[in-house]
């Protein structure tokens, strides 16, 4: 029997996959399928790990959600657990070959460690380019990220459930839809294929020499001179173009350091790290509904947020936010 499929459809992995999702869907309806699978897992649960590791389980189709503002896709309670499982298993078995600069994937430090090497290897004279994908997850293509896969993935039964995934149906009442670009949001494996998918830009800017750093699909490129800064944005348009992924171009900055960008959250300069304008707009927006829903919670919002903004010694001067939300908060019905 194949290793990857065994230890997917170990009792280890099934039982913190299984855990994992109890967590996350805790709060769901009670009519949800979640509450079925926990009453009879001990039934469920041998059976599962036998279709697994013979190769014989099958993904059912999503269901569609619309909401008046958004589409969501969601995965049955079992095929949520069994992609958790894959998650674990898979994302071990990459590890080794993602880059370490990929700061997303687990244990490579998160969102913080990445703004806060950023700007510690920011000065005056740098240049800069700091960009993402235009509707990544919506634009990977699913043959080209496959042959990623079968590149490092040696097990028939594991390629055969990754292909189910990427080659997914989703259902919205009697309309059924083959997905035939694009991986799923909200799924437990999907940020783990979005970090394969642009191991090639890994790569590329490794040999490079520059500073570089990415966290799923934003990316920012350091160089000491403009010309180096010119020769790695050629090549990032080259491997783009490769991937069949276009630049976001309302999201891209190319230019001197001294001009200040921003990236996840945040607006950096040589000389220090603040609160981008986009997160406050959000954070704005936020409140804004609160007061219309529940003004009473609007302060554990403001709370959240600030311990969210300062966490992981970003730099970010804390007396200054504190008084900016506070005048913020005190302004609420205004601009309501």
């Amino acid at each position: 029997m194949s290793e990857l499929i065994t230890q997917i459809a170990s009792d280890a992995v099934i039982d913190k996959a299984y855990d994992w999702l109890c967590k996350q869907r805790k709060n769901f309806s009670h009519n949800n399928d979640v509450w079925t699978l926990r009453r009879c897992w001990q039934t469920i649960k041998p059976n599962l790990q036998q279709k697994l590791r013979q190769g014989k389980y099958c993904f059912s189709p999503q269901t569609e959600i619309r909401l008046p503002e958004e589409k969501l896709e969601s995965w049955c309670a079992i095929d949520s657990l069994v992609l958790k499982a894959m998650a674990i298993v898979i994302g071990n078995h990459l590890k080794p070959i993602l880059s370490s600069r990929c700061f997303h994937i687990k244990g490579h430090g998160g969102a913080k460690k990445a703004v806060r090497e950023v700007h510690n290897h920011l000065s005056p004279k740098s240049y800069v380019m700091k960009s993402d994908v235009k509707s990544y997850y919506a634009s990977i293509d699913h043959m080209l990220l496959f042959d990623m896969l079968t590149g490092y993935v040696n097990d028939k039964y594991v390629l055969r459930l990754l292909w189910q995934y990427l080659n997914r149906t989703v259902c919205y009442g009697e309309n059924y839809q083959e997905i035939s670009r694009g991986i799923s949001l909200g799924c437990p494996l999907s940020p783990l294929m979005a970090a394969l998918f642009l191991k090639p830009l890994d790569d590329a800017m490794q040999d490079s020499g520059l500073f570089y750093v990415r966290f799923m699909d934003d990316w920012i490129v350091i160089a000491p001179t403009r010309w180096k800064l010119r020769k790695a944005v050629a090549k990032v348009n080259t491997i783009l173009e490769g991937l069949l992924l276009e630049k976001h171009p309302d999201k891209t900055f190319i230019g001197r350091a001294v001009r200040g960008f921003s990236f996840l959250g945040y607006f950096l300069t040589p000389w220090g790290v603040s609160v981008a304008q986009s997160t406050w707009k959000n954070m704005q927006k936020r409140i804004s509904r609160l007061y219309e829903q529940d003004a009473g919670s609007i302060g554990q919002y403001v709370t959240r947020w600030l311990r969210w903004v300062i966490a992981g010694n970003i730099g970010v001067d804390v007396a200054v936010l504190q008084g900016q939300c506070a005048g913020l908060v005190s302004l609420v019905p205004a601009f309501h």
